[in-house]
């Protein structure tokens, strides 16, 4: 049922009835409301343009923050860049050279983060630039990183190997200068002592005392420790390593065995006339990659007046014989 209503009629002067359906006045309600909400909207809409609210003034601390984080971040990774950026260099120009490797090209320290990109998706988010530029700065940093690492572990490598080196070459005399009679042999041809022909000798004739100590010139291991009545006799032949080998000849005894380790100037046998020899002495070899070379050019525990008073102990030999190469 209807609500009554009064209207003035201004044609007939009078207060009429009016009467509205309540249809009609939940609508007009309804009407009011929704125009309430939409200004309501309105209003907060620009008071946000306006004033910023609590949650977007943390979101905007947040930002800045984040990008003060960043910029921090990108200054300690260009720093980092210009320190490793030292070390590459003092490493090709003075580590690598030092132990004759290969300088590390360009091309290799700064590669390995090429291909796809792996950062694509921030180009479309706010700020994403910058962040994107820092994860690339740091993906360039770690590989340059782990290349001088990797180059690190190669001249540790190297310089134990020069350090192995450099002990395991026969660089000292098998007999001392103090207990050496003379030296009857040198390297080279000669007249053979049974045969009288020209023969090459492949090493060189340390004249002792019987049981005279022989020394190992380098560190090594015992590849051959043989007695025999012929040839080389009673022989032992060290293994160096790198091409390296020595062999010591006509001992009267042998001190070590087949596999044993040894070091430079440790005593390996004692003087003496085995196998084919024609008095007491030691005759020494050093093979470069199975080839006899000359002893002499590898002594560098000796002064130059150790030098001289060793080349004196040995003899005179005829110069045609000196000539001699073994045909």
């Amino acid at each position: 049922m209807g609500t009554k209503r009064f209207q003035f009629n201004t044609e007939t002067l009078q207060y009429e009835q009016r009467s509205t359906s309540w249809f009609q006045r939940v609508g007009r309600i309804t009407l009011k409301t929704v125009l309430s909400i939409g200004m309501g909207f309105g209003l907060m809409l620009a008071y946000s343009l306006v004033f910023d609210t609590p949650r977007t003034q943390n979101l905007k601390r947040s930002r800045e923050e984040m990008l003060q984080q960043v910029a921090m971040l990108q200054d300690l990774v260009q720093s980092a860049s210009s320190q490793i950026g030292i070390i590459e260099r003092r490493d090709n120009q003075v580590y690598r050279s030092i132990f004759e490797a290969d300088t590390i090209p360009q091309s290799v320290r700064h590669g390995g983060v090429g291909g796809v990109d792996r950062y694509a998706e921030l180009a479309d988010v706010p700020d994403g630039v910058q962040i994107k530029h820092l994860m690339e700065n740091l993906d360039q940093l770690q590989w340059r990183t782990y290349v001088q690492s990797k180059s690190f572990d190669e001249v540790a490598r190297l310089a134990f190997e020069k350090d192995q080196m450099l002990h395991a070459i026969p660089a000292v005399q098998p007999v001392s200068v103090k207990e050496l009679v003379r030296i009857s042999s040198l390297f080279g041809g000669r007249r053979d002592p049974f045969t009288g022909q020209g023969r090459m000798h492949t090493g060189v004739d340390f004249v002792g005392k019987m049981d005279t100590p022989i020394h190992a010139t380098g560190d090594g291991i015992v590849i051959v420790a043989t007695n025999s009545f012929n040839g080389y006799g009673n022989q032992v032949i060290v293994d160096h390593g790198f091409g390296y080998k020595t062999r010591y000849a006509h001992m009267n005894r042998i001190l070590v065995q087949e596999g044993e380790k040894v070091k430079r100037g440790q005593v390996i046998g004692a003087m003496g006339s085995t196998g084919r020899s024609t008095g007491t002495h030691l005759h020494y070899e050093v093979l470069v990659k199975n080839k006899p070379v000359n002893p002499l050019l590898y002594f560098n525990d000796m002064d130059e007046e150790e030098y001289e008073q060793m080349l004196a102990h040995a003899e005179m030999q005829d110069l045609d014989s000196r000539l001699f190469t073994l045909l």
